[in-house]
């Protein structure tokens, strides 16, 4: 009975280092630093390593149009200088060969400091294939100070993998305090027409033609009224025996 007790804590004490690395490696980078203080811009829900694919630039697009959600990680390298809007993430593999992506916030719905350029980041969202119009191409690139030369110059659409953002984190610390969301649009309710709605006050009997007013009462149903004719000026007459004076 003793050996067997001893036994079973003898492995229970063997196993504690790994129950400990497993524990360590059950979050994702990105939750690692989220529960470590990094600040998060939009909505991030958990993540768990072996459930949400961690991936970099260069990886990332084997998970266009999958549905899947991901961990995009790497390093900002330009960013919506207008709002914050989006950014574009790098990472450089094992060769030294440079990759970057694409980031938009999703529905314009958070922004990003405007200085998190050469921040370490992840992005939680999904990875997509989208066709940019000439004018959504300048517009980017006016939105990341390029001048007009270079803006000039773009002149075709162009196809490309993009991560739309549905959270954004990034390390505390030296960072401007975003552009605030525009206010979403509230409809408004339409307002009755009440111009031809008597005002509470007045008795019904008050649009009714007063007693006597025979012009009003001799107009049939539903014609236009007569118009009143102008006045007459009839001059005085002129007494001759007072010399041309009216009288």
């Amino acid at each position: 009975m003793l050996r067997n007790h001893l036994r079973t804590l003898s492995i229970a004490v063997a196993m504690a280092p790994l129950a400990l690395l497993a524990s360590c490696q059950y979050r994702t980078g990105a939750q690692y630093d989220i529960d470590h203080g990094w600040t998060v811009y939009g909505n991030a829900v958990a993540t768990k390593r072996g459930e949400t694919p961690e991936v970099t630039p260069e990886t990332a697009p084997s998970y266009a149009e999958s549905g899947q959600l991901v961990v995009l990680s790497g390093t900002v390298s330009d960013v919506c200088r207008t709002m914050g809007c989006w950014l574009e993430i790098e990472d450089t593999n094992t060769e030294g060969t440079r990759s970057s992506l694409l980031v938009m916030n999703k529905d314009h719905a958070f922004f990003v400091p405007r200085n998190c350029r050469g921040r370490r980041v992840h992005a939680l969202g999904y990875v997509v294939v989208e066709t940019h119009s000439v004018e959504m191409l300048r517009h980017l690139a006016m939105d990341a100070g390029k001048s007009q030369a270079e803006i000039d110059a773009i002149s075709e659409p162009s196809k490309r993998v993009l991560f739309i953002a549905d959270a954004v984190i990034l390390p505390p610390g030296g960072l401007e305090k975003p552009v605030a969301p525009l206010p979403a649009e509230q409809e408004i309710a339409p307002i009755p027409d009440t111009s031809m709605t008597p005002a509470a006050s007045e008795p019904a009997a008050a649009s009714a033609p007063a007693a006597g007013d025979a012009s009003a009462a001799d107009e049939p149903a539903g014609a236009e009224p007569t118009p009143a004719e102008p006045p007459v000026d009839i001059p005085e007459a002129i007494d001759p025996s007072a010399g041309g004076a009216r009288r």
